[in-house]
């Protein structure tokens, strides 16, 4: 179980067993970038499959957001305690993304990196997506607003994705993931693919567009590898 966490409005609550719960469940400690968008797909992933796949998500994040570096050493203040540790950032216009990487393979911290943004991911349950993007997430939400309950979904609008934003996202996932491992075909890095992936060496400035969020999907027995 977590020990007790400094104040943040956004922070998943400490873990508590219900009585009877089955200690099998596995815990997943995942410090995000955004403060509104991320926070609402976790908590969706845990309502939806939390139960049938026996896993529960505690969330940290900040409703201001948080960048890449942050993310990471967020997460790492869970280092030691019983469950993965996982961060997710975006491209954006930050700096300081491979010093992020870095750290966060040093600690053993998996990373679900998206380019040019998380959003990228929640595009990909309807449709696919190719062209780079150069950290620029315009057109991606252009294409996710012309989806019913998305319409006003943007950085000026409502980023949230709850209700029936989050509904429609349900029995798109194992399309989403394909459309997201077809797009490391195009990293100009050579020994990246769809099977296995984008190479350790591989430079993630320059994947661009991807996603990683379906590893974690898969990590979380959501999707199969």
């Amino acid at each position: 179980m977590s020990r007790k966490r400094r104040s943040d409005p956004n922070a998943d609550k400490p873990v508590h067993l219900k009585p009877g719960r089955s200690r099998a469940v596995r815990l997943f400690y995942i410090a995000v970038e955004g403060g509104v968008t991320e926070p609402d797909y976790l908590a969706y992933l845990q309502e939806t499959f939390g139960e049938e796949h026996q896993f529960h998500i505690h969330r940290e994040s900040r409703k201001t957001g948080l960048k890449p570096r942050e993310v990471v050493d967020r997460v790492l203040e869970h280092r030691g305690e019983d469950g993965e540790l996982w961060a997710l950032f975006d491209r954006d216009e930050h700096i300081g993304i491979p010093e992020a990487f870095a750290v966060a393979k040093k600690a053993r911290v998996q990373v679900a990196f998206s380019h040019p943004s998380f959003d990228l991911w929640l595009l990909l349950h309807f449709n696919s997506f190719s062209g780079a993007q150069n950290g620029a997430d315009t057109i991606v939400h252009k294409k996710l607003q012309q989806q019913k309950h998305w319409e006003t979904f943007s950085d000026d609008g409502d980023k949230s994705v709850k209700g029936e934003r989050a509904a429609t996202l349900t029995g798109k996932q194992n399309a989403a993931a394909k459309r997201a491992r077809k797009l490391t075909n195009d990293c100009p890095t050579p020994a990246c693919s769809e099977n296995p992936g984008h190479a350790d060496h591989c430079d993630p400035l320059k994947r661009d567009p991807s996603t990683g969020v379906w590893q974690l999907l898969v990590a979380l027995g959501i999707l199969g590898d």
